[in-house]
């Protein structure tokens, strides 16, 4: 089967990118295949494969430009922009910004602050644009993160494991 879902980190300049291990959005990409597309019946049959581009704004979040301020996510930190449809390549391609700051404002550090918002993108993704799916469900899908998978890759990831697109070497 095809994986209609794909998470990659985009930094073309190396200024904001965090040494994020590529495994760790593979694990993603897993969770969001059993425990949202198979368990709501969702995009699995779709044509599309839903690309998604994650950068690291370095914005302050507390401090959001007003023209920034009315796209999806926003109330959570996080920018979803609106899709580019690719329809030859039957692709709809989203790029997410991610501040930083709140990133690193995480009590539990860096990392656990990219992985808590990985997960606010998923659920601010799947409550607006799939009906089947609420915020009460996300309680019981939050649950199901392996922490200590998570937690066992390496951060910093090695720069050969962060697998960042547009990235110069």
């Amino acid at each position: 089967m095809n994986n209609r879902f794909i998470i990659e980190l985009y930094d073309d300049d190396e200024v904001n990118m965090l040494p994020i291990h590529y495994k760790t959005l593979k694990y993603f990409e897993s969770f969001i295949m059993e425990n949202i597309l198979s368990e709501f019946k969702i995009i699995l049959n779709s044509k599309w494969t839903h690309s998604f581009l994650l950068s690291f704004d370095s914005c302050d979040y507390k401090n959001i430009p007003e023209h920034i301020k009315t796209f999806d996510g926003i109330e959570k930190g996080l920018v979803i922009l609106p899709p580019n449809t690719f329809s030859k390549e039957s692709m709809k391609g989203y790029s997410v910004q991610f501040f930083i700051s709140k990133i690193n404002d995480n009590p539990k550090g860096e990392f656990i602050g990219f992985c808590e918002m990985m997960l606010d993108f998923i659920e601010t993704f799947f409550v607006l644009n799939y009906k089947k799916i609420n915020e009460t469900d996300f309680i019981s899908i939050r649950e199901k993160v392996d922490w200590n998978y998570l937690k066992s890759l390496k951060y910093p990831a090695d720069l050969k494991d962060q697998h960042f697109v547009g990235k110069t070497n």
